[in-house]
C-alpha cells in the first residue's frame, strides 16, 4: 500500500492526472488524416464527432484511447491504496476522487488546445471502470439500453450519468446511520461530473429539442 502524505500528495496526483487526460487523441486522430476534427461535424475532438468525420474505424479507436486515458491511471490508484474502495479513509478517497476528477477535467479542458477539449464521456467510463466497475455496469447497461431506444448518444451520456450517480448512492450508502466517508463524497463527486456531462451537452439538448441532433449509425462510414 502506498503511503498517503496529505493534500500536498493529492495535488501532484491531480495535477499529473490532468496532464494525462489533456492528451487530446480526437484531435490528434484528425490530423493524421489531415482534417482539424475542431473545424468539422459538431467542431467536438470527442469520439463521436471522430466517427462522424473520420469513420467509425477511427471513432472507436478514439473511444478506447480516451477509455483507457482514464481507467487506466485511476486503476493505478487503486491498485496502489490496495484496499476495498468502500474502506477506504477520507484522504484516500479524496486523493482517488482527485484523480478521477483530474483526468475527466483534462480531457474537457486539454491545456493542449486552448482549455477548449470533448465532453468527457469516453474518459469518465474508463475512471468508472477503473475505480468503481459495478457503478460503471450500470451506467453502461442504462446507456445501451437509451441508444437502443433513442439513438442519441449525448442523452444516453446523461441519462447514463443519472444511472451512475443514483448506483453510486446505492453501493456506497449504508443505512446503518454512521456516514463513511464513501458514503457522501463518492456519490457527491459523481453528481457534480454529471452537472458538467449535462452542461458540455446543452447545445446537443437544444438540437434534439429542436429535431436537428444526427442520431448514431444514421450515416454510412
Amino acid at each position: 500500500m502506498v503511503g498517503f502524505n496529505g493534500v500536498g500528495e493529492i495535488i501532484l496526483y491531480i495535477l499529473a492526472a490532468y496532464l494525462i487526460g489533456s492528451v487530446p487523441f480526437g484531435y490528434l486522430a484528425g490530423r493524421v488524416n489531415g482534417v482539424d476534427l475542431r473545424e468539422h461535424g459538431s467542431h467536438n475532438i470527442g469520439a463521436t464527432n471522430a466517427m462522424r468525420v473520420l469513420g467509425r474505424k477511427w471513432g472507436v479507436t478514439v473511444f478506447l484511447l480516451d477509455f483507457l486515458k482514464g481507467c487506466l491511471p485511476v486503476q493505478v490508484v487503486v491498485q496502489q491504496l490496495g484496499r476495498e474502495v468502500i474502506n477506504y479513509s477520507e484522504g484516500q478517497v479524496g486523493l482517488l476522487l482527485g484523480v478521477l476528477a483530474g483526468l475527466v477535467l483534462g480531457h474537457t479542458f486539454t491545456c493542449f488546445l486552448g482549455f477548449r477539449g470533448g465532453k468527457g464521456v469516453a474518459t469518465m467510463a474508463g475512471c468508472l471502470a477503473g475505480a468503481f466497475p459495478m457503478v460503471a455496469a450500470w451506467a453502461v447497461g442504462v446507456w445501451l439500453v437509451m441508444m437502443a431506444i433513442t439513438r442519441y448518444v449525448s442523452l444516453s451520456s446523461i441519462v447514463a450519468g443519472v444511472a451512475m450517480v443514483v448506483a453510486a448512492c446505492f453501493y456506497y450508502g449504508r443505512a446503518d446511520g454512521v456516514w463513511n466517508p464513501t458514503e457522501w463524497m463518492i456519490p457527491g463527486a459523481l453528481f457534480v461530473i454529471l452537472l458538467l456531462v449535462i452542461s458540455r451537452h446543452r447545445e446537443n439538448l437544444r438540437r434534439i429539442a429542436n429535431g436537428t441532433e444526427p442520431k448514431a449509425f444514421s450515416k454510412k462510414n
